[in-house]
């Protein structure tokens, strides 16, 4: 009777089937990426005294959060479809955000972005006060593209003080020249007012897109 076939030796192979092991589950799977993608869009009327830097202000604060790639409208590799002019039209902007291969569009339509003097303290025949105030006033629109789904279509509008006077009651001078910010003035405080939205948009929409 013939002895059994003899089982080979495992002991020099079970390192390298442990260490296998143990790399396996840092592997990603085919295709797969952290986190989702944000299209970024403005839509906003030149400045008369700076560019707006809105868009890469959103992406900056955006790309701070865990699982965010932001991408400005503006920088999307490759050829791109034209935005849509009915930016109401949800069958729309669906249509052309998924062109981007990114999870969700975020449209920020800015109507204005401007300075005003307001009297904003007053004692009567006594004295007020005026100040230089900047707005920034639009409508954003936050879209997941894979579900079709219009999650934000909301008005916001954000104001910063600038410099302000008092004046005695006599006076009542709206256009007093004390008040009025220099060119290189305003840029600077619209760059500060463009940040302050910037913060208060990204927050909004996050909330929207945690536990994803």
């Amino acid at each position: 009777m013939s002895n059994p076939r003899k089982m080979p030796k495992l002991t020099g192979l079970l390192p390298i089937l442990v260490v296998g092991l143990a790399i396996l589950p840092a592997v990603p799977a085919a295709g797969r990426t952290n986190g989702y993608g944000i299209v970024i869009r403005v839509d906003a009327a030149p400045l008369a005294w700076s560019e707006s830097k809105l868009e890469t202000k959103l992406q900056k604060y955006l790309t701070r959060m865990p699982n965010i790639r932001a991408l400005p409208h503006g920088r999307q590799a490759g050829p791109m479809p034209a935005f849509p002019e009915d930016t109401f039209n949800l069958d729309s902007l669906v249509d052309w955000g998924l062109e981007t291969g990114q999870d969700y569009l975020m449209l920020v339509m800015v109507g204005s972005e401007r300075l005003e003097r307001r009297k904003t303290f007053n004692v009567p025949l006594v004295f007020h006060r005026y100040e230089t105030v900047g707005v920034i006033e639009g409508e954003l629109r936050f879209v997941d593209l894979r579900k079709g789904k219009l999650l934000i279509a909301e008005p916001f509008e954000v104001n910063q003080k600038g410099k302000r006077i008092f004046q005695a009651a006599m006076d009542d001078d709206v256009n007093d020249p004390s008040i009025h910010l220099t060119a290189s003035q305003k840029i600077r405080f619209f760059d500060s007012l463009e940040d302050k939205l910037a913060r208060r948009l990204a927050d909004k929409i996050t909330r929207y897109t945690r536990g994803r």
